[in-house]
């Protein structure tokens, strides 16, 4: 049994359903989301595919609540969806609505491997499902940092995606098949088609890509009379450089499976963390808006042997609690 069975089981599950090679469902607009009406233990999605969260004894979706009662609103990839947690009242939407004094719920309203465009228009699909939103907390940054390395041609005006290399494929023309190719080379170590941009400019673009696309959440925010918070999302190495017992060996035996740390890894040190959020911090006040890094305020208040992640980016369920906490003594 390797590291990752033994101390993450709940992972399977995600790995059947909600990854890559599970159910993904190929949608217009959107690309892809998660499966509708998914039953388990770990995993509850409802009409929609959106998570639901639970808090003493009540459970409530996007597409499942009291359209009658004001809610709070967390977006993001799939840190907000909860990949980690053991079952959905872990997750961080979860967390939060136990914890909040205020007494609203947190709807789960994260889509896995989503980059900024899809969360934005995520909103822009279900905003008419939503009940009165009170405030929305946008939980993200990493993908759009993360994607910004690929070859300019793939990410075009709009930012590159994650499963691009499924879409290319599938319209089978000429051009999308050479853009197949650029990102298959990019992934796999082969020879690039064009070198990968520098760190400062990787910065630059995906601050400028997420800053673009907070134009239009700050508007709907205002239009639906909601507070807007911009959170930059932790990551293990923003915030400290050697984790507890636990996440080393799962951060070794991953980087065994696949080669996060590889292709990644010039973006995963707090000096690339600082540069982004000083990036993002200056767009986001511009708008009237506030932003939050959370990883220093972590750092400060985490004990060395403390379990946060079962990956560099995904929560434990203690995980999970100890961020929502974190975060109930900022907004």
């Amino acid at each position: 049994m390797g590291v990752r069975e033994r101390l993450t089981p709940q992972m399977a599950a995600y790995e059947e359903k909600f990854a890559d090679s599970g159910d993904i469902r190929w949608l217009p607009y959107l690309m892809y989301f998660h499966p509708t009406n998914h039953a388990s233990a770990v995993v509850n999605t409802d009409a929609s595919g959106f998570r639901y969260s639970e808090s003493q004894g009540r459970r409530f979706s996007v597409r499942d609540n009291d359209s009658r009662q004001p809610a709070r609103l967390l977006a993001g990839s799939s840190t907000v969806f909860g990949i980690g947690a053991s079952s959905d009242g872990w997750t961080l939407s979860s967390r939060l609505t136990e914890h909040d004094e205020r007494g609203l719920p947190w709807l789960n309203f994260g889509g896995r491997s989503f980059n900024s465009a899809q969360e934005l228009i995520l909103l822009s699909l279900y905003r008419h499902t939503l009940p009165p939103i009170e405030e929305i907390v946008l939980f993200s940054g990493f993908n759009n940092l993360g994607l910004a390395r690929l070859p300019s041609h793939i990410r075009q005006e709009h930012g590159a995606f994650f499963n691009c290399n499924e879409f290319f494929e599938s319209l089978g023309t000429n051009r999308t098949k050479g853009l197949l190719q650029a990102g298959k080379k990019l992934f796999s170590g082969g020879a690039r088609e064009e070198e990968p941009p520098s760190l400062e400019q990787q910065i630059a673009y995906a601050a400028d890509l997420t800053l673009h696309h907070l134009l239009t959440w700050n508007a709907i925010a205002k239009d639906l009379d909601a507070k807007l918070t911009f959170v930059l999302q932790p990551l293990a190495g923003w915030v400290r450089p050697q984790g507890s017992k636990e996440e080393e060996a799962l951060f070794a035996e991953l980087d065994q499976l696949g080669r996060f740390t590889e292709v990644y890894g010039d973006i995963l040190n707090k000096n690339a963390c600082s540069q982004y959020a000083a990036a993002l911090r200056e767009g986001v006040e511009k708008l009237g808006a506030r932003f939050i890094n959370l990883s220093p305020i972590l750092a400060e208040t985490l004990a060395p042997e403390q379990w946060l992640f079962v990956d560099r980016i995904h929560f434990t369920d203690q995980g999970h609690d100890f961020v929502a906490r974190q975060l109930l003594n900022i907004l």
